[in-house]
């Protein structure tokens, strides 16, 4: 492709006038076959001789280009100029141009006159420099590498076409010495180089590590005279000729670096950068050990320390378990916990009424938090002096509802300070209710059982009792949840009319021979049932037959029956069980009565059953128990105390030998109900 770039060098003296001038020239200069180092444009005064000179580097491709000049002449000039155009192949200083056009010129006054020269040559491999044959200086058109100012080579060919031979230019076959004293003549080498040929010579490579191996990346010594300590004769390949240890053969290690000079660095670890996984169960990726026979996994993140919780407030104690991934259910990543069976006792826990260092600040509560006056079981009477509350439950705090005997019921709300007792049609022939469960979800509606055996429900806000079965049985206990959203309600009775036998069922809380079932496996006479779902539901009871024979049931999600626990023959020395309460899925409690010298008081850890000490000051027979954690546990006795367990021991928190206890509920150790004999109710704190 021809490129065309037009240039205006004025060839006219610099202060002359246009209407001075006889005329101008615009000369276009055309090469072709070659790409000129440097184009001169001439003109000529034919008249005068007077001659005026430009030069302008050549434009364009290889192949040719053009270019264009003005030509502008002098005033005192004639009309008739001489214009020529030379090429040079690499500059305008060049002995002789290339090629030379020229042509005669008649100007005319106010218009220029075009003028067109064109130059050809031949530059056949296009190395810039022109084919002797078309006037230039290159010997070898067809081949780039030879024109003049080339390296000469060795190799029998004017590369330099300075017209001299190899043989003189290079001094072949004259005398030459190298090495230890070697001597030869020069001659050409194998890739156009001159070298002193020395035939009695010897050829030694460089070993400074004398490992024996020479160094690959340096030239061969000549030696005439014995080669010397720190040399070998080959082979020449010691990729490091600084290290022994590095070598052809060597064996490879794991450390980086080409040990056997393969030019493969650990190639014989193939593990090296793949994922794996290191101590502490952390992502890791393989790379070579301290030995470097071998990798390690190293660890890509850094592990957490992780606490059992016991009591599920996001805080752990004891020994940590260092990983990067948790150690499975129950294991958090803060520490701390002082008191890791108690869900409201962790580091920054608000401090709560309940007589314990809540925040884990080494103190317990101030008198700040708790009421006026200070802490205390506050006891009020509601109801006649001969009532009997016998069963209690509250699920948000301010919300507590309590039954007994005569009928009776009553119903504490939240802002309220006095208990509402005047619910109608709630009696049953006097011998008055044993169990409540409120559904906090449907309005606070109570689910009552009675001696009698009435099931019946209360709705709050008709204040009236709504009676669905009379199943002629003692009814000691209720819980309720939802399956699939449907009530289930959980019962269980005293006696079935054997002495020794009592009765499960399952209720949806409306009247209805459907909707009440009872269980077909057969059970002791049970006291109570707690539970936090249908696949963690137990039952607890027993009977006196002349040595009390204690009871513990589990429900079976897959049968739908209660299956025994068997506590009767795996701990000895129990009485009767009357209460039960389950935490969690690893952590319940049931207590009853004394026999054999020792009070009975059952933890369970997911798995078994087994006996938790307890004082045997009293003999006590203990009604209930109401827990927040495996170290926060409270229980009531018949004759007038309250115990407390703190993970460490029992502590009595409440004694009057003159009140009687049957149940105790609660939302947290600072919001606590007691329900008793002679219309007691009490309620940590006042």
């Amino acid at each position: 492709m021809r490129r065309v770039l037009v240039l205006l060098p004025l060839l006219a003296l610099a202060n002359c006038k246009k209407d001075e001038s006889p005329g101008a020239a615009k000369v276009t200069v055309d090469y072709s076959g070659f790409l000129p180092g440097c184009v001169q444009v001439n003109a000529r005064d034919e008249g005068s001789g007077k001659e005026l000179s430009t030069t302008v580097a050549g434009k364009g491709e290889p192949t040719g280009g053009s270019l264009t000049v003005a030509v502008i002449a002098p005033s005192g000039w004639g009309s008739t100029i001489q214009v020529e155009a030379r090429a040079f192949e690499q500059t305008c200083e060049a002995a002789s141009p290339v090629v030379t056009r020229s042509t005669s010129v008649t100007l005319t006054p106010g218009t220029p006159v075009p003028v067109a020269l064109s130059l050809q040559a031949t530059d056949g491999d296009g190395d810039g420099y022109v084919s002797v044959l078309t006037g230039g200086t290159d010997c070898h058109d067809n081949n780039p590498n030879i024109h003049p100012g080339a390296t000469e080579l060795c190799n029998n060919v004017d590369d330099n076409c300075n017209g001299q031979s190899d043989t003189v230019e290079l001094r072949l076959g004259q005398s030459c010495t190298e090495g230890e004293g070697c001597e030869g003549v020069r001659a050409c080498g194998g890739n156009g180089e001159v070298i002193c040929n020395m035939p009695l010579a010897a050829y030694a490579y460089p070993d400074v590590d004398q490992d024996g191996h020479g160094d690959r990346n340096a030239a061969p010594v000549a030696f005439c005279a014995g080669i010397p300590q720190g040399y070998v004769t080959g082979p020449a390949d010691d990729c490091n000729d600084n290290n022994a240890s590095i070598r052809p053969g060597a064996t490879e290690l794991c450390n980086g670096v080409d040990d056997n000079c393969n030019d493969q660095i650990d190639e014989t670890f193939t593990d090296l950068g793949t994922a794996c996984t290191a101590t502490a169960q952390c992502p890791g990726v393989y790379v070579c050990d301290a030995s470097g026979i071998a990798t390690t996994c190293q660890p890509t993140a850094t592990p957490n320390d992780w606490f059992l919780d016991g009591d599920g407030d996001t805080f752990g104690d004891g020994t940590a378990v260092t990983s990067c991934v948790s150690p499975g259910a129950g294991y958090v990543e803060a520490g701390g916990d002082c008191n890791d069976g108690n869900p409201f006792t962790y580091p920054g826990a608000p401090e709560l009424c309940d007589g314990l260092d809540n925040n884990c600040d080494g103190n317990v509560e101030g008198p700040e938090v708790c009421p006026s006056g200070g802490a205390n079981w506050a006891a009020r009477t509601v109801g006649a002096t001969n009532q009997e509350w016998r069963s209690i439950f509250t699920e948000v705090s301010g919300d507590v509802t309590v039954v007994g005997n005569q009928g009776g019921v009553a119903i504490l709300t939240p802002g309220s300070t006095t208990f509402q007792t005047n619910a109608t049609n709630c009696g049953d022939n006097n011998r008055g209710w044993n169990a409540v469960w409120t559904d906090m979800a449907n309005q606070g509606r109570l689910y009552l059982g009675s001696s009698g055996g009435s099931l019946t429900f209360l709705d709050r806000s008709q204040n009236a009792c709504t009676q669905t079965h009379d199943m002629s049985r003692w009814i000691r206990g209720l819980v309720g949840f939802r399956r699939e959203g449907t009530l289930e309600i959980h019962g269980v009775t005293e006696n079935s009319g054997s002495a020794n036998q009592g009765l499960t069922f399952t209720w949806t809380g409306e009247a209805g021979a459907n909707e009440l079932k009872f269980g077909t496996t057969t059970v002791g006479p049970l006291h109570d049932v707690h539970g936090r779902s249908r696949s963690l539901l137990f039952a607890v009871g027993g009977f006196d037959g002349g040595s009390s024979r204690p009871r513990i049931y589990r429900f079976n999600t897959n049968t739908s029956q209660w299956q025994s626990e068997s506590v009767e023959t795996a701990i000895s020395g129990l009485g009767r069980l009357r209460g039960v309460w389950v935490v969690n899925d690893k952590v319940a409690f049931a207590v009853g009565d004394h026999t054999g010298g020792k009070n009975t008081v059952l933890q369970w850890d997911g798995s078994n059953w087994s006996r938790l000490s307890f004082p045997d000051t009293h003999k006590e027979e203990l009604t209930s128990v109401v827990a927040f954690g495996s170290k926060s546990v409270y229980v009531t006795a018949f004759n007038g105390r309250i115990y407390r367990y703190d993970g460490t021991g029992w502590q009595i928190v409440f004694e009057n030998t003159s009140l009687r206890f049957n149940d105790i509920a609660g939302t947290s150790p600072a919001d606590l109900w007691v329900a008793g004999n002679a219309g007691q109710i009490l309620h940590w704190p006042q």
